[in-house]
């Protein structure tokens, strides 16, 4: 580069006394590169800057020299200073790769878990924080804050970014050890209007029987319990209360309904991603306006290495909206669909033991009003607030015997 920039001569020495002319160049500190000899002459680069010393030296031992300029840099930029493409693309260049490293092309999730990627991913989307976002406009406080205060298996978050990636690192809790000797004290209360079927209890005193009737929030199980001697004291009430109870749900379903069915069309667009930036690749056709949008990417690589280009698909499925009448057959149907799946999300950690079905119809569609009779857990924890004696009050001395 050194010589492209200051210009350098390929010179070619004959003639005289060679070895003297080169030894006395050697002595004067002038930097040959290339030297070779062949057919009694001798060839060499030299600066440009040493050309007067060399041809000093080669007069005083009668060498004949022949220079000829290699091309330069100034030459070179000179040669090609009406082409205005090039500087152009550098300029473009040099912008694309400072816009490429500063905004975010990837968003890594290290060191979770417990806690999901697809949720944290979440929180940031929250923040304006997603592919394409602009790095230095991002406050990283901020985002890990928020992620805190979103996600609670998380302890620690850290943020930071390496070129366009952008690296999320968490530290989740540790799990909390179950209290065993200093427990909340509290009681077991009635979450329905039951009938008791059985107890399973681990700490407390047990305030109804079996077969008895109680009210919702009636207390079944307290956590005030005597010892022997006679002495209070408050504990952490632990068990399991069954009981059968009454629940009632409505399910409605109108006549005339609207239904989206897809007519079977699909209209495809393709972008070059290019950095985050869609490039659209063929022109935008006419997609309506009812329709599902699914999208998809696919990246280039370059030796096994995922590049930041690829292309971006966009595929709509057009559908229809129209209204349809139902008979009281088919209302019947849904209903019974509802129903199930009801039962299948709701009441799947219970006894159902029976139940009633109430139908009313009228113009506008089919209502059912289901009375469930169930067994199931009835009892819920409610804390027994103990009020703290005051250790700044003076304590009273026992008065004497008179």
């Amino acid at each position: 580069m050194e010589q492209r920039l200051r210009g350098e001569y390929d010179v070619s020495a004959s003639g005289g006394s060679l070895y003297r002319f080169i030894n006395e160049m050697q002595q004067a500190g002038i930097c040959c590169r290339g030297q070779r000899c062949f057919g009694g002459n001798y060839c060499f680069r030299v600066f440009s800057r040493c050309r007067d010393d060399v041809e000093g030296l080669a007069k005083k031992h009668g060498v004949t020299l022949e220079f000829t300029p290699r091309a330069t840099l100034a030459q070179l930029l000179h040669r090609y200073r009406f082409r205005l493409g090039i500087p152009i693309g550098f300029l473009l260049a040099g912008a694309l790769l400072f816009y490429g490293s500063n905004i975010v092309l990837n968003v890594e999730v290290t060191g979770n878990e417990k806690a999901q990627t697809a949720e944290i991913l979440a929180v940031l989307e929250e923040q304006k924080v997603v592919r394409g976002s602009w790095i230095p406009s991002i406050d990283f406080a901020a985002c890990e804050h928020a992620i805190r205060a979103q996600v609670d298996e998380l302890a620690w978050v850290g943020m930071r970014h390496t070129g366009n990636r952008l690296v999320v690192e968490v530290m989740e809790r540790t799990p909390e050890p179950e209290m065993v000797e200093e427990r909340i004290p509290c009681n077991i209360i009635s979450t329905q209007d039951a009938q008791i079927t059985g107890f399973t209890i681990g700490c407390g005193q047990v305030m109804r029987l079996v077969g008895d009737g109680v009210q919702k929030g009636e207390l079944l199980v307290s956590g005030i319990v005597t010892d022997p001697s006679g002495h209070l004291g408050v504990r952490h009430a632990m068990g399991s209360v069954t009981g059968i109870y009454t629940q009632t749900e409505t399910f409605c379903c109108p006549f005339v309904q609207e239904i989206q069915e897809e007519t079977g069309e699909v209209s495809k667009r393709q972008y070059l991603d290019l950095f985050s930036w869609h490039i659209p690749l063929e022109p935008k056709s006419d997609i309506g306006e009812n329709f599902r949008k699914t999208t998809s990417y696919r990246w280039f690589s370059l030796m096994g290495k995922e590049l930041p280009v690829g292309i971006y698909m966009e595929k709509f499925y057009a559908y229809e909206r129209h209204l349809t009448a139902l008979t009281p057959l088919d209302a019947a149907v849904n209903l019974q669909e509802q129903v199930q799946r009801y039962e299948e999300n709701f009441l799947s950690e219970v006894k159902i033991i029976s139940s009633e079905t109430e139908e009313i119809r009228t113009e506008e569609g089919l209502t059912w009003n289901v009375v469930y009779t169930l067994e199931g857990e009835i009892g819920t924890t409610q804390e027994v607030y103990v009020r703290d004696a005051d250790p700044t009050a003076p304590r009273q001395k026992p008065q004497e015997e008179s």
